[in-house]
């Protein structure tokens, strides 16, 4: 060998002769690399070398992914040329083979490296449009469906905490004193009741013309709410446009233990539709979300101030259909039209915390139309589990997800002004009312939802790394809720004879609210209820 690199011509020491030996190892080493590089090179070429020229950071990320996914299922025995299923890469495997194997040569044709067998034959656009859809980022609308479930109960909660406090045991009464003292049939506040007396809102002593006969006012309640949700959503690059709609019904019971102290429950149900739009996102399918809920509550109130709080524990169940079709323009691959559906389920403990100070004339309770203004705080909570679910395929094309257990938190303070008007037509006592709230979310940060293809999960060898990871928008850090509405007595609890309790007494309620501020969301809420006395 020392001969065939001619190192006889020169005269040479042992040690040149060792560095000629180590330079000529060396460039040899050094050949043999660059050739392992390039093929390296060769077959990883595709959507990486097209990083940075897709439209959204969406289709960045499921390029990422399919090509992750590509690449590990390259090494577990899979290859660009085969046209069907092989012993190292076979059944289910084989079905997400092809399917990432399209996208990755689609890009090898773009930048013009690596094989192009199973090409889509479509331009950059199309390529981005591709893998928008393979994407999964429809699985982000359950926690917003969650999220509006919540909040659809604490509305419901809310309403029923205005009906007793200004539909029940805080109005004048629209009703001559001297009815009251002949024990006829009355429409009065238990509260005026109990300030003519001294006694109690449940033992009420009037003294018309020196009788003594005694009043109790029925401590239970029942009471209904009915609620429609309607709203839509504008895409971003994160997540997709959609309209909502939906209806809320909740109702209970609640006890009023003495003129101050309230305490019940509310159980709710609600039914949700969201349909995607996909004039306006690369997206189409559906969600329909159905819910129960049951929550205690307790209301404390004074002349002017007043505590409430609330715990929740709720139960969703979600069937997603998600649809994924683009086209081939290469005869020997077919166009991909397929939907995929799923159940999957989540729970969520809830809670609420209000405190506000009733500012009213002195004597408000005794006078027609008093107007009071109610400043207050509250503290809103949840958190939803959103649990881990699989899809079914239907045409079996291996778009397929797992999809993993994720959490939905949300914390938000308000601050709200309430103004309100006591009337007193012939009919009943009405209260209309205008609440302004300004809200903070202080859990804004965006969360992760991952997602990995079924079909090739035998052959994965490292699941994290071939996962979709899609980050949702992060929530708004503050926005502003309206809402106007009115609560009335319409017909008043009666009493007869001594020492009877006195019930029938029937309130309605009805509120609009909307939200203010939001970036991507426009969503109102209409609720009405009916509060009987029994």
């Amino acid at each position: 060998m020392i001969d065939r690199i001619r190192i006889d011509r020169i005269k040479m020491t042992p040690k040149s002769e060792m560095l000629a030996l180590l330079r000529f190892a060396w460039q040899r080493c050094l050949g043999a690399a660059a050739i392992v590089l390039l093929s390296v090179s060769f077959a990883n070429a595709g959507l990486d070398d097209l990083a940075g020229d897709f439209s959204s950071d969406l289709e960045e990320l499921s390029a990422i992914s399919n090509q992750a996914t590509y690449d590990q299922l390259l090494v577990s025995g899979c290859t660009d040329s085969q046209a069907n299923p092989s012993a190292s890469c076979g059944g289910k495997v084989f079905i997400s083979w092809q399917t990432v194997r399209e996208l990755v040569h689609t890009a090898n044709e773009l930048t013009n490296s690596g094989s192009t067998l199973f090409s889509l034959g479509v331009d950059l656009e199309s390529l981005g449009f591709s893998l928008r859809w393979t994407a999964g980022e429809e699985f982000s609308t359950q926690g917003d469906m969650s999220n509006n479930f919540v909040g659809g109960q604490l509305s419901g909660l809310t309403s029923r905490i205005s009906a007793l406090r200004h539909g029940g045991n805080q109005h004048a009464f629209n009703d001559s004193q001297d009815r009251v003292m002949q024990n006829a049939g009355i429409l009065i506040a238990a509260q005026y009741l109990d300030r003519m007396s001294g006694g109690s809102a449940g033992d009420v002593d009037a003294k018309p013309n020196d009788a003594k006969p005694t009043y109790e006012w029925s401590p239970w309640g029942s009471f209904l709410n009915y609620s429609y949700l309607y709203g839509d959503r504008q895409p971003s690059l994160l997540e997709d446009a959609y309209d909502i709609d939906g209806v809320n019904l909740n109702g209970g019971f609640d006890y009023r233990f003495s003129n101050n102290h309230v305490a019940g429950v509310m159980l709710g149900y609600q039914q949700e539709d969201l349909d995607f739009d996909s004039s306006s996102s690369i997206v189409d399918g559906v969600v329909e979300m159905t819910g129960i809920s049951i929550q205690p509550f307790y209301l404390y109130q004074s002349d002017q101030w007043y505590f409430n709080m609330s715990m929740a524990y709720q139960m969703m169940d979600f069937e997603t259909q998600r649809s994924i079709r683009y086209p081939s323009l290469n005869p020997d691959v077919a166009s991909t039209n397929t939907v995929s559906v799923s159940d999957s389920e989540a729970t969520a403990l809830s809670g609420s915390i209000t405190a506000g100070y009733t500012f009213f004339p002195k004597y408000a309770l005794l006078q027609k139309n008093a107007v009071t203004l109610e400043p207050y705080l509250s503290l809103d909570f949840s958190s939803v589990e959103v649990d881990g679910f699989t899809e079914t395929d239907l045409q079996n094309d291996g778009f397929n997800f797992v999809v993993m257990a994720h959490e939905v938190d949300s914390v938000e303070t308000s601050m709200g002004l309430r103004l309100q008007c006591v009337l007193s037509p012939s009919f009943g006592v009405v209260v209309p009312y205008m609440d302004l709230q300004y809200r903070i979310q202080l859990e804004d940060e965006s969360r992760e939802i991952k997602a990995y293809y079924f079909n090739a999960s035998e052959a994965l060898t490292d699941i994290d790394a071939a996962a979709f990871v899609l980050p949702t928008d992060a929530p708004d850090s503050s926005y502003q809720v309206l809402a106007i509405g009115l609560s009335a007595i319409i017909r008043g609890a009666s009493i007869s004879g001594n020492r009877e309790a006195a019930s029938g007494g029937l309130q309605v309620y009805v509120s609009y609210q909307t939200f203010i501020g939001l970036r991507f969301y426009d969503q109102s809420q209409l609720t009405g209820g009916l509060r009987y006395e029994l």
